[in-house]
């Protein structure tokens, strides 16, 4: 039996993550996913997404409570399908899950689109137009199921960073300014 291991998926809305956290998941692993949230207690039909942004923090505490039940059953691998920054959030799925003795590790969409876009994350500053392409094209497909606005994927584009760990995650300090 190997060691414990939780995957923080990084990405944005339409670029694969789910279908690589199911991946990583495999038969044996949780999926904890804020959005499910929107599927199982929102709404009567849960073959439909119904999100409220009123309920977003206790969607997100509904996650991580099952999170850490999932750790303290020892379950792995444990894969958090979310954006996954350098936040208090993020730093909440990773300091609990160090501490209960699992390892941690990033993981993005192996999608062809996500490897186009990452590259363009990178050099933002000179691939702004192309991304801002991007964002409308991934605001179409999350149409579907996620709904998330070319606005704010373009907001989460302008903030995204290319080169974070798990150490910058866990040692996240929120600025005093902010």
């Amino acid at each position: 039996m190997g060691e414990n291991i939780v995957y923080l998926m990084r990405g944005l809305p339409c670029c694969g993550k789910s279908h690589t956290a199911r991946q990583l998941a495999g038969e044996e692993g949780v999926i904890c996913e804020t959005d499910a949230y929107f599927h199982t207690h929102v709404g009567t039909d849960p073959r439909q997404y119904d999100f409220k942004k009123e309920l977003l923090p206790l969607a997100r505490q509904w996650n991580f409570e099952r999170f850490q039940q999932a750790i303290l059953a020892g379950r792995s691998p444990v894969v958090v399908d979310r954006g996954n920054s350098v936040n208090l959030e993020s730093q909440q799925y990773a300091r609990f899950a160090i501490d209960s003795g699992y390892r941690v590790e990033l993981r993005e969409p192996d999608s062809e689109w996500w490897q186009e876009i990452r590259v363009l994350l990178k050099y933002q500053p000179l691939t702004r137009p192309i991304l801002h392409g991007w964002a409308k094209k991934l605001a179409e497909m999350s149409r579907a199921h996620h709904r998330v606005s070319e606005s704010t994927i373009r907001h989460w584009m302008d903030h995204w960073r290319w080169d974070i760990s798990v150490d910058d995650i866990v040692n996240y300090q929120p600025s005093q300014d902010a």
